[in-house]
Formats: structure tokens, C-alpha cells, sequence
């Protein structure tokens, strides 16, 4: 009787729809953060009181920090660092004590350039670090790139592009001998080819080069895949098609090209229906709680106004996106997306010249979690998302795996019941592939640990 409520539960969810809402609702009141264009966003919980806090930048230049109270009331609070617009800031745990510092470059109000690390006490006050960084540096991101255990720091200018090895207290020496092209750009980091380490994306002087790491943070030249010869303003990096690789969209030459990888680390270009922008900011996140990379698309076409656009696709799968809502438009920008408010949804918050800074609240809906029953590729099991367990309809014996993120297996087990229950309690959050191998039919799905 179960297993027929749970089917006819399906059939009315096929004919009637997914009926989910992507939709986002201008803040009102606006929580008091500065207006302002030309500078950037950083967010992390700084104080370690669960909720997401904010470093903001504009051209002024200034630069303001806040205290989030969970619920996306913004309290500004006192700080050390310099006044700057168009600057890097990055929210990591750069000494390994288990709270956020920072890396912050830019250019201060009397022209002069700097790159500075910061550490943080637990409560949210930073002290800077003595470090031997680059006086400015204009690409950078952060990552263990030789697999000891803490974050490093590689690094883009015009004449120098390197990899800073970080001690374990967020102190930092120059590798020196990096394979990098110098070049005043930018820079990413991905795991191309689901090995884990950590690869790498320089792009500048009209060129996009991708260095492959062997896991010790010693980089190659990878000659693959031929990016266009254009300078990228970003690249953003997600897993847009859920098959267990990460894929990348690149702005740039007033385009924005989606660059689908293989799982080899070979990128491919395909067509899209995204809007082409330049002097904007593109952005990945699961804005609905589907498991899938919705993007947020921010910035101008050639001409500038009034052809600004802030644009939100939904991520219906297979790499396809649909234009949901137009938040106003912008360029010369900065966004950030995260769940400002404690409501489970993520939010998201737009800087640029056409109307300052614009905080919107995700209002979308979903359905609940008891009501999200998957029938896909003829796998029936319920709830998802799931927070402790998985329920399977099995029709045979069959043998069950789970795979997380980067295609480690996480689960297996053969099964003989009609109706079985997985314990999933133990594994962290994020989207898994559930496989089932039934009489020597294979079949995958995919689901939501929270």
C-alpha cells in the first residue's frame, strides 16, 4: 500500500509540475550597508556566531565591515583596514586556528597599493600580519595548492605571477619557481579532473591559460582545451550539469561563454541563452535548494546604459538555464550570494553605478522536504533534500552505492528488501549521487544531504 501512495504521489507531481518558484524581493527596509560602486564583497562568519557577516568596499575609495545579527540586520563595526575601491578580499582560514582571516589588496585614498594579510581573534578584530607579498597584486585566490593542510596563495601582476606558500600561521614565502605567465589579470582555482588537488586559471593580455597541478603544488602547462584569446573579467567555476565534474562560465569581450568539462579536465564551449555583459560580476549558487547551480548574471552590454542587466536563471538541468527574474540592472559591479537572513534560502546583495548597493531577500518556494519524492531514472526514494535517512523502493536485489561530490564512494551495500532505509546521518552537507545496479540495469539519481 506504501509503495502505490508513493507512486500515485509521483504521477500527480509529473502531471502537475514541480511547483517551485525561483523569486527574489527587494529588501524593505534595506539593511544599513554603504551604497556604492566599483568595489567588492567578501563575506564569511568572522565572529563564529553561525550567521554570515560582510567586508565591503567602494570607490571613494572606502571600506566598511559588518556584523550580521542572523537575521540580515548589518551593524558596522571598528576596523583596521585600509580605505580602497577596486580590490581582492578573501574570508579564509589562512593559520589553521579555525576562524576567518583575511587577504585584502587594493589601493588606499592617497593612491597607494597594498596587499595585506590580516588574522583574526575568534570575535571578529584583525591584526595584520608582517608578510612578504607583492606591494599590490591584481588577480589572486586561495587554496592548498600542495596538499599540507593549509591555504596558500597564488598570485597574478604584470610582473610576477607565483605561488606564496603559506607556513600554517598565514605566513607566506614566495615559491619561485612557477611555470605562470605574469599578467595583470585574473585567477581561479579548480579541481579539473576530480584528482584533488588544486588547478589552476590565469587569464590576462588577451590570453586564458589553465595550469595542471601533479598534487604538490608543481604546475604544467595544459594544452588541451584552446579558451578564446580574450582577457576575462571572471570565471566562475560550478558543477552546472551535476555529473560529478566542475564546468566554468567566462566573462569576458562582452561575452559569457559556458565552458562544459568531460570529467578528463577537457573543456568544451556550448552554446547558451545567457545574456552577453561585460563590467559586471556572474555568479554560481543553488538558489532554490534543488541541488542544481542556478547563476546570477550581472553587468552591461556594449553601449552601456540602458542596456544594464542584474538576471537570475534557473538551472532546469543538462545545462540548461532559464531567465526567472530581472533585478534591476548594473555594471562597473559587485555581487554576493549567501542566506543573509538564517531562512535557508540564499540571498543576494548588488553593487554597481545604475543604483548603488540593492539588498534582495529569496522568497522563493519550494516544496517541503517530506513532499520531495524523486523518481528519477526509475530510482523511487524519498525524502530529498534528507537530513538522517534515505527510503528506497527496491523492486529487486540490488546493489546500492553512494558518491559524493568528487566521485568518492561514501556508501555501498547489497540490499534484498523491498523497502529499505539508508543512514545517511553521518555524511556531510551537499549533493550525492545515489546508484542502483538491479539485475545488471544500472540506474543514478541524485539527492540532497542537509
Amino acid at each position: 500500500m506504501r509503495q502505490i501512495l508513493l507512486i500515485q504521489t509521483i504521477i500527480l507531481i509529473c502531471i502537475n509540475g514541480y511547483s517551485q518558484t525561483l523569486n527574489f524581493t527587494l529588501a524593505n527596509p534595506q539593511p544599513n550597508i554603504m551604497e556604492g560602486y566599483g568595489g567588492i564583497f567578501a563575506s564569511g562568519d568572522i565572529d563564529g556566531d553561525g550567521d554570515l557577516d560582510l567586508l565591503m568596499t567602494r570607490i571613494g575609495p572606502w571600506t566598511k565591515l559588518y556584523k550580521n545579527d542572523g537575521t540580515g540586520n548589518f551593524t558596522e563595526v571598528t576596523h583596521n583596514f585600509p580605505r580602497s575601491g577596486n580590490s581582492q578580499a578573501f574570508f579564509k582560514d589562512l593559520d589553521g586556528d579555525g576562524d576567518l582571516d583575511l587577504f585584502f589588496s587594493g589601493q588606499n585614498e592617497l593612491a597607494q597599493k597594498f596587499a595585506n594579510i590580516y588574522r583574526n581573534d575568534g570575535l571578529g578584530n584583525f591584526t595584520q600580519v608582517p608578510n612578504n607579498l607583492p606591494v599590490f597584486i591584481e588577480g589572486a585566490a586561495i587554496a592548498d595548492v600542495d596538499n599540507d593542510g593549509d591555504q596558500d596563495l597564488v598570485i597574478t601582476t604584470a610582473t610576477i605571477s607565483d605561488i606564496y606558500l603559506n607556513n600554517g600561521n598565514a605566513v607566506f614565502t614566495p615559491q619561485g619557481n612557477s611555470v605562470f605567465t605574469p599578467v595583470d589579470g585574473i585567477v581561479q582555482i579548480i579541481d579539473i579532473e576530480n584528482d584533488g588537488d588544486q588547478d589552476v586559471i590565469i587569464s590576462g593580455s588577451n590570453t586564458i591559460k589553465l595550469y595542471q597541478n601533479n598534487g604538490s603544488g608543481v604546475y604544467t602547462l595544459n594544452i588541451n582545451t584552446t579558451f578564446p584569446a580574450i582577457s576575462a573579467e571572471g570565471i566562475e567555476v560550478a558543477d552546472t550539469d551535476n555529473d560529478g565534474d566542475l564546468d566554468l562560465i567566462i566573462n569576458g569581450n562582452t561575452q559569457n561563454l559556458l565552458y562544459i568539462n568531460n570529467g578528463a579536465g577537457l573543456f568544451s564551449s556550448i552554446s547558451t541563452n545567457l545574456q552577453q555583459t561585460f563590467a559586471g560580476k556572474n555568479a554560481f549558487a543553488d538558489l532554490d535548494n534543488d541541488g542544481d547551480q542556478d547563476l546570477l548574471i550581472v553587468g552591461s552590454q556594449a553601449g552601456g546604459l540602458p542596456n544594464i542587466f542584474n538576471i537570475v536563471y534557473r538551472n532546469d538541468g543538462n545545462n540548461t538555464f532559464v531567465q526567472t527574474q530581472i533585478l534591476g540592472g548594473e555594471y562597473i559591479a559587485d555581487c554576493v550570494i549567501a542566506d543573509f537572513n538564517g531562512d535557508g534560502l540564499k540571498d543576494i546583495i548588488i553593487q554597481g553605478f545604475a543604483d548603488d548597493t540593492n539588498v534582495y531577500w529569496n522568497t522563493s518556494t519550494v516544496l517541503g522536504i517530506s513532499e520531495q519524492i524523486v523518481n528519477n531514472n526509475s530510482i523511487i526514494f524519498y525524502p530529498n533534500p534528507a537530513k538522517d535517512f534515505i527510503n528506497l523502493i527496491l523492486k529487486d536485489e540490488s546493489l546500492i552505492t553512494i558518491y559524493n561530490s568528487v566521485g568518492q564512494i561514501v556508501f555501498t551495500k547489497k540490499m534484498n528488501s523491498n523497502d529499505f532505509i539508508i543512514d545517511i546521518s553521518n555524511l556531510t552537507n551537499g549533493v550525492y549521487i545515489i546508484k542502483l545496479n538491479e539485475n545488471g540495469n544500472s540506474k543514478t539519481a541524485k539527492f540532497i544531504k542537509h
